[in-house]
């Protein structure tokens, strides 16, 4: 459709009329391209290191508890013995 020219749309009934515009001339422009940032420095291999370990061991051990610990009789058991999930044979 050319500039100026109305679209008309005839019906029984309805009379339709869109009306459309158009520049005779666009002109398009592009943004200066940014400034690049600096080159960036070549990778290199770094260097062989030296590693050290070093581990203290203590002379004497502080114990927190002297006397071992102690499992009442009878708090820990389970009632009924529980059932094997699979069978078992035996010899």
């Amino acid at each position: 459709m050319m500039a100026g020219e109305k679209l008309t749309s005839l019906t029984p009934e309805v009379l339709n009329v869109a009306v459309s515009e158009a520049a005779a001339l666009i002109v398009t422009e592009q943004a200066p391209v940014p400034v690049q940032g600096p080159l960036q420095p070549a990778k290199v291999d770094p260097l062989s290191g030296v590693s050290v370990n070093v581990t203290i061991v203590p002379l004497a051990k502080f114990a927190v508890q002297v006397v071992p610990q102690l499992i009442p009789v009878g708090l820990l058991v389970t009632v009924p013995v529980p059932v094997p999930a699979s069978v078992t044979v035996r010899a």
